[in-house]
């Protein structure tokens, strides 16, 4: 569907209110609506976020092209699993933690994922093209998770205790 100039892909769910996302690497807007919202509706919204909408595509535009499958991604694999369990042990000492185990996927929406039952962690392997502060921001964030769940007071709460930083290195990875 068109919407003034933004074109935009909508998958209908049993949600109570409409999404919007802008994803990379292009930029496609996405809209997950309710079934019973009409097109006109639908449409409408779209265009009310297109300010917000340029200014996730502008961020994405900054964004490094994805990492392929090949030399440089092994490399950057090898980089990082080196990198990783210093950080790692280091910061779940600090936090009064058991050192989890650790796996490194090529991610498309996330830095990092934390298995509270399994205790393990997986990296993006993208964030072996960041600083090494950015890695150690997501670290300590997924490792936060073994400690409380969700993302509510309480983790931020530890998120400000253990590193209080935290907002600024979030917002130089996500671009901000």
């Amino acid at each position: 569907m068109t919407s003034d100039l933004i074109d935009y892909s909508v998958t209908r769910k049993r949600v109570k209110h409409m999404r919007l996302s802008v994803k990379p690497p292009v930029g496609e807007v996405r809209v997950t609506a309710p079934a019973h919202v009409s097109d006109q509706a639908i449409h409408d919204f779209v265009v009310s976020k297109a300010r917000w909408i340029a200014k996730h595509r502008e961020r994405i535009g900054r964004m490094p092209e994805p990492l392929e499958a090949g030399p440089e991604a092994e490399r950057l694999r090898r980089e990082l699993k080196a990198a990783v369990p210093g950080l790692l042990a280091y910061w779940a000492d600090h936090m009064g933690l058991e050192v989890p185990t650790f796996t490194i996927r090529r991610m498309t929406s996330r830095w990092g994922t934390c298995n509270t039952r399994a205790k393990r962690i997986t990296l993006n392997l993208e964030l072996a093209r960041r600083e090494p502060e950015l890695l150690e921001y997501v670290i300590v964030h997924e490792l936060a998770h073994l400690i409380e769940l969700g993302h509510n007071k309480r983790f931020y709460a530890v998120m400000d205790r253990t590193l209080p930083d935290w907002k600024a290195k979030r917002a130089a990875l996500n671009g901000r």
